[in-house]
C-alpha cells in the first residue's frame, strides 16, 4: 500500500513538473508571464530568453577598439 502511493505520488509530481499547467514564471520574481510577446517581465524587468535568437549581451572584440 505504502509503495503505491508513492508511485502515485511520484507521477504526480513528474505530470505536474513536465506538463506545467501553471505557465511560464519570471525566474527573479516569481510572477507569471501573460504576454509571450512581450520579452521583459512586467514586475521586475527581468529579459526572457527567446530560443532560437542570438544572444548580442556579449559581442566579440574587435582588434580595432582593443585598447591596451
Amino acid at each position: 500500500m505504502l509503495y503505491t502511493l508513492l508511485a502515485i505520488l511520484l507521477l504526480v509530481v513528474v505530470v505536474l513538473k513536465f506538463w506545467s499547467p501553471f505557465g511560464q514564471r519570471c525566474p527573479q520574481c516569481q510572477v507569471r508571464r501573460e504576454d509571450a510577446e512581450y520579452p521583459l517581465c512586467p514586475n521586475c524587468g527581468w529579459i526572457y530568453e527567446v530560443p532560437g535568437e542570438e544572444d548580442d549581451d556579449f559581442a566579440p572584440d574587435d582588434d580595432e577598439n582593443a585598447k591596451f
